[in-house]
């Protein structure tokens, strides 16, 4: 996944695989586990840092001042489109979930508020 088209290799790597099941561990914890059969990937935020990632790079790449907004509801209608759904766990527990199965009134992304500071404090 290369800075700047972020989201576009996301989304076509998961358009790609079509089944089976895959975790990818970093430091000896599971970082992410993808399910192509149930078309689910799970990424653990704590990660992201290690991994040398941050949430803005799946935004698409776009810039301006609402990039910030529309990236996210850009991803998560593309992952519906596709049949995915993406949830974010910080220590532990779900935090963000976007994709097929959100409703469209949130643009397809839901966030647990009471759970928010865990997702904060994982990528600092």
């Amino acid at each position: 996944m290369g800075r700047g088209r972020g989201s576009d290799s996301v989304l076509d790597l998961l358009a790609a695989v079509s089944k089976g099941k895959a975790t990818i561990t970093l430091e000896g914890r599971p970082f992410i586990h993808l399910d192509a059969d149930e078309k689910t990937l799970e990424v653990d935020a704590n990660g992201f840092t290690a991994a040398g990632l941050r949430l803005q790079d799946f935004g698409g790449g776009k810039e301006g001042p609402l990039a910030t907004l529309t990236g996210p509801v850009h991803v998560a209608s593309a992952l519906s489109d596709q049949g995915w759904k993406l949830t974010l766990c910080a220590e532990g527990e779900k935090v963000l979930t976007m994709g097929k199965g959100v409703s469209r009134l949130t643009g397809r992304i839901r966030m647990n508020p009471i759970k928010a500071r865990k997702l904060l404090k994982a990528l600092r």
